[in-house]
């Protein structure tokens, strides 16, 4: 029976614990303190990237445009100059 109840009640209880830290985290962020900074900075460090593939591919993309870019414009300066 015991068991019961701490399970009834373990996700009103993790809910209330993240509400407080939510509230906390906030308030901290809003006087600027570095906790807050320090704690957003350590969630997106080691939070997962659903979009992993898609910044791994405009990374490599962003290159290879500078590149092209850099290239047509080397040629539009040298037919200008003949």
């Amino acid at each position: 029976m015991q068991d019961f109840f701490f399970l009834a009640l373990a996700p009103w209880l993790a809910f209330c614990v993240f509400a407080f830290l939510a509230k906390l985290l906030i308030s901290f962020a809003k006087k600027r303190r570095s906790v807050a900074v320090a704690f957003g900075l350590l969630v997106q460090m080691f939070a997962p990237d659903p979009m992993v593939e898609k910044t791994i591919e405009t990374v490599i993309e962003q290159p290879a445009r500078k590149k092209s870019s850099t290239r047509h414009s080397d040629l539009r300066k040298t037919q200008e100059n003949d």
